[in-house]
Order: structure tokens, then C-alpha cells, then sequence
């Protein structure tokens, strides 16, 4: 996994939305990863591409949530309401 990191930092798939969807739940099943950082062609129709082909197996498979905790991403991450600076911040700022 090492080498394959430093010579090829990601696998590419050359192929349909199912060959893609195959590799990400190939790669989840086994624990080789417990998430994805895409890198898909910004500047055609990758990323919908992506989002109207891909995304619909991964959630047929339930490798894939089919619903959202809220309209916000802090809704997602369950993350508390904050206003301001993080305390934490400023208090090291303070030092």
C-alpha cells in the first residue's frame, strides 16, 4: 500500500459509473479506507457525472446515506452552534 502511495497517490478508474462504484465498495469492504477524497474532472461533467451516476449505486448498495441531518453542514457533523472565536483560539492568541 506504501508504494503505492508514493508512486501512484490515486488509483484511477478508466470506466463506467459501475466499474467505479465496484472499486469504492472493493476498497470499503476490505478496510482499506474508511472514506474518499475525489478527484474527478472539474472541468467537464465530472463531478455530476459523479453525483448522477456513481453516488445513486454507492446508495442502492447502502454504502451511501440517502438522507441528511439537516440543511447545513454543521447539521451533518452534529457540531454545536458557536459564534465567534473558538475559545481555544483566543486564548492561545492571549499568550
Amino acid at each position: 500500500m506504501l508504494a503505492h502511495g508514493v508512486i501512484d497517490y490515486h488509483p484511477v478508474v478508466a470506466g463506467t459509473a459501475t466499474d467505479v462504484a465496484d472499486l469504492m465498495q472493493q476498497w470499503f469492504e476490505a478496510g482499506a479506507c474508511d472514506g474518499f477524497s475525489l478527484a474527478v474532472d472539474g472541468y467537464h461533467d465530472g463531478v455530476d457525472a459523479f453525483v448522477d451516476q456513481v453516488v445513486p449505486l454507492l446508495q442502492e448498495r447502502g454504502l451511501f446515506h440517502l438522507d441528511y441531518e439537516g440543511p447545513t453542514l454543521r447539521d451533518h457533523l452534529h457540531a454545536r452552534e458557536q459564534y465567534g472565536l473558538d475559545p481555544r483560539v483566543s486564548e492561545t492568541a492571549a499568550r
